[in-house]
């Protein structure tokens, strides 16, 4: 029986109930539990997902845990406020890009023909999946220049839509590369 006992339940020494508010959290196969309970203690994790209401918010809080715990491993002493002044710093140079190309772009154009750039909105799963923020940001820089100037053209919910299309539901599809079906520059009037 000791080797249905969820990763907690193992570290404490204890029978894992049938109802264990961590098994489905932490199962006893977890290879990142380890690094979980050496910064927070799997009594404090216990208690961490036992003051939660919803499985939905303790799945947050375990891969919050998780994401906590790695950042800790690879940088001991700044961990996740290393990550997040790291991302700031790749943040603010994308900024300063955007900035500089658009002061470019308005002496070339005039400032009322450069396009507007929105804010993309954070996808509504993005807590809930337990990849690693590294995966999004190489899956942002893979954009060609098409698809990322297409992004910023659109309004944010129809943004978030083609984000979701991108990283969740199918790698293998990709957005309108701006010239619609007849992208080798031949006319297609005929076809309408």
């Amino acid at each position: 029986m000791t080797s249905n006992r969820c990763a907690v339940c193992k570290i404490l020494k204890e029978t894992c109930a049938q109802g264990c508010i961590s098994a489905p959290y932490f199962p006893s196969n977890d290879t990142s539990f380890e690094d979980v309970s050496k910064v927070f203690g799997a009594v404090n994790i216990r208690k961490i997902l036992a003051d939660l209401n919803t499985p939905e918010q303790r799945q947050i809080a375990a891969n919050c845990l998780r994401y906590a715990a790695e950042a800790r491993r690879r940088d001991p002493i700044s961990s996740c406020h290393g990550i997040i002044l790291h991302h700031k710093s790749i943040l603010n140079n994308i900024e300063q890009d955007i900035e500089s190309t658009k002061n470019e772009l308005e002496s070339y154009v005039g400032p009322d023909r450069v396009p507007k750039f929105f804010d993309l909105p954070m996808p509504e799963d993005f807590l809930t999946t337990s990849a690693s923020l590294d995966f999004f940001v190489e899956k942002i820089k893979s954009l060609n220049a098409v698809q990322k100037n297409q992004l910023m053209q659109l309004p944010a919910a129809d943004a978030q839509m083609i984000m979701g299309k991108i990283f969740w539901k199918g790698e293998d599809q990709k957005m309108d590369d701006g010239h619609g079906p007849g992208a080798d520059g031949a006319s297609t009037s005929a076809s309408q």
